[in-house]
């Protein structure tokens, strides 16, 4: 038995993303959309104020915010997936990934603790 041919799925793919058929879908679930956003948002702005204001004690350049912001948001996600050890531990892989990129571990470290209230994992 053999399987779709490239073709075919290319066409289905072409049919799935045409114009009408995009546009009706996203009418669909822009009511449910904007609403989950309506909740997302405001917890996020808040996020990033917090950080800015970390960053602004610290006198960081603000060349470097965008990292810090990006390293909160992804704190923030994966407090919403993870807990307990496994949520420390996965903050600390994100916490070495920015640190490689350069920026001041003691300052993601501030925002690790002062932010979300999170310690580093125990070994």
């Amino acid at each position: 038995m053999g399987v779709r041919p490239a073709s075919r799925r290319l066409d289905k793919w072409d049919a799935m993303f045409s114009g009408d058929v995009v546009s009706t879908k996203l009418a669909a679930y822009k009511d449910k959309m904007r609403e989950q956003l309506a909740t997302i948002f405001p917890e996020q702005e808040a996020l990033e104020n917090e950080v800015k204001l970390i960053l602004a004690e610290a006198g960081t350049p603000t060349i470097l915010n965008p990292g810090y912001l990006n390293f909160g948001r992804q704190v923030l996600k994966l407090a919403k997936k993870f807990s307990g050890a496994q949520l420390l531990n996965a903050v600390d892989v994100v916490l070495n990934k920015w640190v490689a990129n350069s920026l001041d571990r003691d300052i993601l470290e501030r925002i690790r603790n002062t932010v979300f209230v999170l310690a580093a994992p125990t070994p």
